[in-house]
């Protein structure tokens, strides 16, 4: 009866074989639901779905169809269905396509929490959305955030995207914002306003970016060297972004490259003349005994222009905390003034924890957390090379929705009197760690 079976299964898969292996053609694509969305927009979309020569290769291509038209953020339901026409010549089978959608809200409103602002930093988010305003897609934003960092805020942002290149849109954005600095108790209120190209090139995701920003400096019991900048500035600045990622997972990934590089040129109108240079690379790759290791450095510079040359406070370099160097406290290396350049390398070694995923799903949401961090802070070479901060230690890391949660056992075995040092238990929560 087992050898019945075994060969009865046999059959149906070679069976099925021959079937996903048989020879059409796509006579037709037909599209159905559009109201509001031009059809010239998702015809670029479906038409791989006409190079298909077998079975096997148009369910594939149905599946990618089907993620790039949700990528649209334009519908509510996609449903592509495959109907055979029954004709067949030189034994190729004709069939045809049909792609039923149904339009997402015009308008929508809604709240989230996210972290995009940096570690240790919650925003609550409400939000009101318009959609595909003038037809292409096209997408109006008002949103208002509350956060920790954040104390208030409020932006105004319109989307376009630009279906002559693939994944690209030009994006303007108005937002008022007041941030609460807690490393040196001193507070910011932003006005800005920035123009945004965001395309792909060089194998990573590019943005040119172009904003002016009205800035007040103000506070209460800070150092004098922080308050002689109390006031009023203007920035007018050129900002281009360059990521390239190829990890397998954006919060603890185990294999795959980080590549991240910054470039601002400000100084066209204002008091602000620099330029600045920030870098990132983060290399990740399986180890001995289930584990996982992360190599990361990064790096920045500010070279100040003019006549006058000035640096405030909000463009220069922090160093330290659970994102950066473990075992010392956010920006506690460098306080309070920060500086023109810094540095910062890790190596981690990650691994799952010895549980099964099945016992209350530990095992596939935690790791286990080995670490060496080393960096500085300073205005100067020597003072970047003298006296580099290094800490080590152990934890856990906890994969919570869309964050990264880190517990860890620090030990700084190098830092400076001036440092704000954290020697034990440390907490992190975000995206971006080193």
């Amino acid at each position: 009866k087992q050898w019945y079976q075994r060969r009865v299964r046999g059959n149906q898969h070679a069976t099925l074989l021959k079937i996903l292996k048989h020879n059409i053609r796509v006579k037709s694509v037909k599209i159905d639901g559009l109201r509001r969305v031009e059809e010239d927009i998702i015809v670029p979309h479906l038409k791989p779905l006409l190079k298909a020569r077998n079975l096997f290769a148009l369910l594939g291509q149905v599946g990618k169809t089907h993620d790039d038209l949700d990528t649209l953020d334009a519908f509510e339901k996609i449903d592509i269905s495959i109907e055979h026409s029954g004709r067949e010549e030189g034994g190729v089978n004709e069939v045809s396509l049909r792609v039923a959608v149904s339009e997402a809200s015009r308008h929508s409103f809604g709240m989230n929490v996210n972290s995009d602002r940096g570690l240790n930093d919650g925003n609550f988010n409400m939000y009101g959305l318009a959609r595909n305003l003038f037809g292409r897609l096209e997408s109006l934003k008002v949103n208002y955030v509350k956060g920790t960092k954040i104390s208030d805020g409020c932006s105004v942002i319109f989307n376009k995207p630009l279906f002559s290149q693939k994944n690209s849109d030009f994006k303007i954005v108005l937002a008022k914002e007041n941030m609460l600095n807690r490393t040196a108790n001193y507070m910011t209120s932003d006005m800005k306003s920035n123009m945004t190209y965001q395309f792909p090139m060089l194998g990573g995701k590019n943005q040119l970016q172009a904003e002016a920003l009205w800035q007040q400096i103000h506070g209460g019991r800070v150092p004098m060297k922080i308050r002689e900048e109390f006031g009023h500035h203007l920035k007018c600045a050129l900002r281009h972004t360059y990521v390239r990622d190829t990890r397998d997972d954006l919060l603890v990934p185990s294999r795959g490259t980080k590549h991240m590089l910054e470039t601002e040129l400000a100084g066209f109108m204002g008091d602000v003349n620099h330029v600045k240079v920030s870098a990132e690379s983060q290399f990740n790759a399986r180890f001995i005994l289930g584990y996982s290791a992360t190599l990361s450095v990064r790096g920045g510079v500010v070279h100040e222009l003019g006549d006058n040359p000035r640096t405030w406070i909000t463009d220069k370099f922090f160093c330290g905390g659970p994102g950066s160097v473990r075992g010392f406290y956010e920006d506690g290396i460098g306080r309070p003034l920060g500086g023109t350049m810094h540095w910062g390398a890790g190596f981690s070694l990650t691994r799952k924890l010895p549980f099964s995923p099945h016992i209350w799903g530990l095992g596939k949401y935690m790791r286990v957390h080995h670490f060496a961090n080393a960096g500085n802070v300073g205005s100067c070479k020597d003072e970047l090379i003298k006296d580099p901060r290094v800490s080590v230690g152990s934890g856990l890391i906890m994969k919570i929705a869309n964050f990264r949660m880190e517990i860890n056992y620090a030990v700084p075995i190098r830092h400076q009197p001036d440092d704000v040092v954290n020697h034990g238990l440390q907490f992190g929560i975000g995206i971006n760690f080193m």
